[in-house]
């Protein structure tokens, strides 16, 4: 083979690789780019739903602190009151 016939199939073979690469690019690269563009948004979005529900339970759980110490004050006036009572 002649040196025009090596670079003759060097050619054919980029075009070939170009193809292949574009090919590969268009039906496989761009997709799964979109895919997960939209996953991250999801996780975006997902993060913001979890911080909204975090505060809101940091909220509920400073709430029931609040009605557990007022019970025990309530349980120790109860108690204080039938032991004054019982005397």
């Amino acid at each position: 083979m002649t040196l025009e016939d090596w670079a003759s199939l060097l050619g054919m073979g980029g075009i070939v690789a170009t193809g292949v690469a574009w090919v590969v690019k268009v039906w496989i690269i761009s997709p799964l780019s979109a895919k997960i563009d939209e996953l991250n948004g999801n996780f975006n979005s997902l993060n913001l739903a979890l911080g909204k529900s975090q505060a809101a339970f940091d909220l509920l759980e400073e709430r029931v602190d609040k009605h557990d110490i007022k019970l025990t004050s309530h349980d120790e006036q109860l108690h204080t009151l039938f032991k004054k009572g019982n005397n």
